[in-house]
């Protein structure tokens, strides 16, 4: 794919056209680009990767394989089977594959050339209207923002793989009604808790006490083994994650990113309590 370098506001991507028969490097080709000024930062990263993509493929006359015939529901399945499970987590295939049973009745029959923006608009209208079967209530904002990511993630890939010449359910997302503030517990609040667990037993108490502490995710403080502790410093290295997916085992896997690999620190209190 092309290199991506930042250039002010701007961006230059870079497509390297290796050799003549002499041995000789040819020019690379060069264009300039510039990401829609509304577009989140992960979104700007998805947009700068797929106009690097179209422009290779612009440089380099790379014909297009795309099949005409060739059904969204089909290419799921060739997804699910040949890309999915070496591009993905298995909490997250797990997650995708709730959002694809969200959006097949309505798009899987149609093919993936045939897909417009207002299709994908009208689906997200359509499943503001369901209800969750779990809670009876309608369909979160998160959940329908999952879906046009999941959307956008498998179209993507079409794309790279020469299914498509465009992603077409780019921007089609628009956050409907107002966000909600996230609700944090006040020092009060968080007092009761802890006077509450007191009352618990020591493996629970201890449990929350140590998320409350140290700030740490439920999956990181499940994934904690007891030489993650170092008592001469107070500290513990949180270096993996546990993940529960529905009807399969537990997954114990890395940190979900570079940095949740880390040490937090606890208190004299706190020490008390671990070696209980």
């Amino acid at each position: 794919m092309a290199s991506i370098r930042k250039r002010g506001n701007s961006y230059l991507l870079v497509v390297s056209m290796g050799y003549d028969h002499t041995g000789k490097r040819r020019a690379a080709q060069q264009k300039t680009v510039k990401p829609p000024e509304e577009l989140t930062p992960k979104q700007k990263e998805k947009w700068l990767n797929e106009q690097a993509v179209l422009f290779e493929r612009e440089c380099k006359d790379t014909p297009l394989t795309v099949d005409k015939s060739t059904t969204l529901a089909q290419y799921v399945q060739l997804w699910l089977r040949d890309i999915a499970p070496d591009k993905l987590a298995k909490s997250t295939l797990a997650r995708d594959k709730q959002d694809i049973d969200r959006f097949l009745p309505y798009l899987g029959g149609y093919k993936l050339t045939e897909l417009r923006p207002e299709h994908f608009r009208k689906l997200y209208a359509e499943l503001r209207k369901q209800t969750s079967q779990n809670t009876g209530m309608p369909l979160s904002e998160y959940t329908v923002e999952g879906v046009h990511a999941c959307l956008c993630g498998i179209l993507s890939d079409a794309m790279e793989g020469g299914f498509l010449n465009h992603n077409p359910a780019w921007r089609t997302y628009k956050y409907s009604g107002k966000k909600k503030e996230k609700l944090v517990a006040d020092e009060g609040t968080m007092q009761k808790i802890i006077t509450a667990l007191e009352n618990e037993s020591i493996k629970y108490e201890t449990y929350f006490k140590l998320i409350i502490a140290t700030g740490m995710r439920r999956g990181e403080c499940c994934g904690l083994k007891w030489s993650d502790i170092d008592y001469g410093y107070k500290s513990i290295h949180i270096q993996r994650n546990v993940v529960k997916i529905t009807g399969e085992d537990i997954i114990v896997k890395d940190t979900k990113t570079v940095a949740g690999d880390r040490y937090v620190y606890f208190s004299p209190e706190m020490e008390s309590l671990l070696k209980e």
